[in-house]
């Protein structure tokens, strides 16, 4: 590995999707040198996997009642739904996180939650802004 392919990681780290075109420009090379680099440094093993990063646009806490010797069981099959979930004490057993691109994905996963045999009631907080 090289300068030319360490600059090259450098432009794919901060945007995995930049056109073999634009880093050709970038590192002075054509579009065929650039698409071979990247090539052999995935051969190599130097770029293991590209990702996607994203942000969701909604987040909501369920608070859950459960029947008292159902609690263990809810928490699983919640777990399955939410992104997180911890039992809790108080008022309510559980308490959910669920993170979300839409609304109706987000009332989607909240009424998947109500569904669940072991619910006996929920309330949920929607996140306005942090």
């Amino acid at each position: 590995m090289d300068k030319i392919d360490a600059k090259i990681l450098e432009i794919l780290k901060r945007n995995a999707r930049t056109k073999y075109v634009k880093i050709a420009q970038a590192v002075g090379l054509t579009e065929g040198a650039v698409r071979r680099r990247i090539k052999e440094l995935i051969k190599q093993g130097v770029i293991k996997r590209s990702t996607i990063e994203t942000t969701v646009e909604l987040e909501g806490i369920v608070l859950v009642k459960t029947e008292p010797t159902h609690t263990r069981e809810a928490t699983a099959a919640i777990g399955k739904i939410a992104n997180r979930v911890f039992e809790t004490s108080g008022d309510y057993d559980i308490a959910a996180l669920i993170q979300a691109y839409t609304i109706d994905e987000l009332n989607r996963k909240i009424d998947e939650i109500r569904r669940l045999p072991p619910v006996l009631s929920t309330n949920t907080l929607v996140k306005l802004k942090e």
